[in-house]
This record gives C-alpha cells, structure tokens and sequence, in this order.
C-alpha cells in the first residue's frame, strides 16, 4: 500500500519557526520510515520556507492556493485503489471535492480547527464556530479567495474525508457541533505525545528563577497577555521567551512583546529567538517553570517537550492544555490572579517542584510520539 501524504510544512529546517504541524509531518515521516509500516510519499512545497513564515495573509492564502493545485495534480497520478491520501492540513490541503470524484480515500489531521481559529482569533469568540458555519454557508460561493480557504475548505474536508484524525476529545465534539452529520465513528482522537528525545541539556547561566515559554511568536500564543501579567507580578525571575516571528502579523507582534518588555522591572525578559537543537535542550534545562499562555492552542507539542524534560508547567486553560496539564505535574489558570498564586505557590516550594518534575517526565515516557504515529499508521491501513 502506498500512502501520499501531502504536507504544505514539511521537510522544513528545525531553524524555520513553522510550527506544530511541519513538526508533526517530519516526525511521522521519520517515524514512518524506520518501522516501514507501508510505502509513503510525501508532497511538499517546492517554495523556500523561510519565506513562507514571512508571508502577509493575501500572500499565505496564495501559497495555499497554489500548493492546493500542485498536490491535487500530483495525486491525481496516483491509482486510487492502490493508495490512501494522508492529508496534513486543511486550508493548505487538496481538493477534497475533486480527489472524492476520483474515488481517493483520504485521511485528514487537523492540527487546527480552521472555523475554531478565526472565531476566537478575529472574532473574539463574538460568535460560536458553529453558528459562524451556519450562517456561512448559504453564501460560501460567494465568499473571497481567502474566506473560501477557511469555510468551504474545511466543509469539503469534513465532508470528502474518509477519516479524521484529531488530538482531543475537544476538537471531536467541536467538529460534530459543527457539522451535525459527520458520523461520529470517523474521527479518531490520537493525542501526540511526548516528541523524541535525543539531546541532553546543560543548564545556561540565568538568574533565578527562570521562567521559560517556546512558541512561534505569533498573536494566538497569548504572548502579550502573559508579559503584561508578569508586569505586575510582585516577584523576581528571568523570562526566556524563545521563538521566532511566523506568519502574518508576527514581526509586528514581536515589536509589540518587545516594548511591553522593556518596562518591566522586576522580571526581566531575554527574547532567545527560534530554538532547536541543543539550544531549545539547554533552555528547558535551564527552567524552573514552563509557561504555556496560548489563547488558541489545539495540542501542546512544546507542551510535552517540557514534561520530557521535567520542567513543571502553568498553563492558561484551554482545550489543547486541559487535555495533557494534570495536577502532579502542572497548574492550569484562567486570569492573572490565578498566574500569580500559582507562581508564588510553585516558585516557593522546591520540593513540590521535584516532585511534579519526576511526575512530569513519568507521564511524558509513558506516551512517546512513535505509539501516536503506529497509532495512525494502523488507521492509514485499516
């Protein structure tokens, strides 16, 4: 069986800030190719993908359209009967509508909820997904190019897909709310788990504490929201703040971070810039506490990467963190309030730390990537 993955991120440098998915895609492919569970082809972009992490909307929504038609036409020479179509993302996925005429069986991953997204991010939850799908769909046709990427995209993959696989239970019901119709026994709910890990970290020299974050610098990772609770946060740490400014609005809103950052006193911000490698090893070697602040986040890969590596974590309540943060290894809060207890409770009580440390990594080894990936191998083969 051949299974043709196509993936608008993968195959990206670690050095690019690309996200959760490209990571996901080079995970399962790496993955795929020790165990050999069947024969896979990947599509990938031929652009440069350190210039795709710079596009503005009109330009991301450009590129989408135009790997959109290279890898339908690329599978399209595929015999139907003889593969499966794994599909790493939606706005950036195939034509569904097309690739179903054809009799292609396709599996899709949803690292996001395209609808989910732009109702919290655009529409500052003003109006449910669902209702949001409602109400769009007697005009879809009508809508602009980009509008289309999100609504009549994640529609045809809802719709055309044989199977979808999703992270938490959360994102099960929010697409069955969504879509009324869909058969429930479709979705698959494979959380990820912890990511590989190959390197050992050695602690930098900070001032204590240290509190680390590592994300995209991107506006639904809460960034602004946490540096502005910090702000006022009566005790002293040091904050690495690690990752690179990706997609659409990142530069501006890394100038933003930076000058919250530069009226604070008592914590002091250090912008690390994109980790990988020994670099992101050594920062978490280096953490007392991981912040997780995301207002939007369907999983949390870097999540699990903290609990590999023992960092006792604070996370702001949403699904993606309600599905992994448990009370031996972390805190969920929902204000600032909250934060700053949390804070003070954990900062000041070092053997509680150990002790979350030690459960942290339990619970990260127990739930290693490569059980997710034969996980939906078996899918793919089913």
């Amino acid at each position: 069986m051949r299974v043709i993955y196509t993936a608008a991120h993968a195959g990206a440098s670690t050095a690019v800030p690309i996200g959760g998915g490209g990571a996901i895609a080079s995970m399962l492919a790496a993955e795929w190719a020790i165990t050999q569970p069947f024969e896979l082809v990947v599509i990938r972009p031929d652009e440069d993908a350190n210039e795709v992490v710079t596009y503005s909307e009109r330009e991301y929504a450009a590129f989408c359209h135009r790997f959109r038609r290279y890898a339908t036409h690329r599978i399209l020479s595929e015999d139907p009967k003889q593969c499966v179509v794994l599909v790493n993302d939606i706005s950036e996925g195939p034509d569904f509508d097309l690739l179903a005429r054809h009799g292609y069986r396709i599996y899709t991953i949803w690292h996001v909820d395209v609808v989910a997204y732009v109702a919290r991010m655009y529409l500052r939850d003003w109006i449910s997904p669902s209702t949001l799908v409602r109400l769009v769909r007697p005009v879809e046709k009508l809508l602009p190019a980009i509008a289309k990427l999100v609504f009549h995209q994640q529609r045809s993959c809802v719709e055309k897909s044989a199977g979808h696989i999703v992270m938490t239970e959360a994102m099960k019901q929010m697409i069955l709310n969504c879509y009324p119709s869909t058969p429930p026994e479709k979705i698959h709910v494979v959380p990820w788990g912890a990511p590989p890990r190959v390197l050992t970290g050695k602690p930098r020299e900070l001032a204590k504490p240290v509190l680390l974050t590592l994300s995209r610098i991107s506006p639904e990772k809460g960034l602004d929201r946490l540096l502005q609770m910090l702000s006022r946060w009566r005790g002293r740490a040091t904050l690495l703040l690690c990752g690179g400014a990706a997609y659409m609005e990142g530069k501006r809103y890394l100038a933003s971070l930076r000058a919250i950052a530069s009226g604070m006193e008592r914590v002091k911000v250090e912008f690390a810039g994109h980790l990988s490698g020994q670099a992101k090893a050594d920062a978490f070697a280096s953490a007392d506490l991981y912040l997780f602040p995301s207002v939007f986040e369907s999983y949390g890969l870097t999540l699990m990467e903290a609990l590999s590596h023992g960092v006792p974590v604070i996370a702001f309540d949403h699904d993606g963190a309600r599905a992994i943060v448990q009370p031996d290894f972390g805190i969920l809060v929902r204000n600032e309030q909250e934060l700053h207890v949390a804070l003070d409770t954990l900062l000041g009580d070092p053997e509680r730390r150990a002790a979350m440390s030690a459960a942290a990594k339990a619970y990260a080894n127990a739930r290693p990537f490569a059980k997710s990936a034969h996980r939906v191998a078996r899918l793919l083969q089913s």
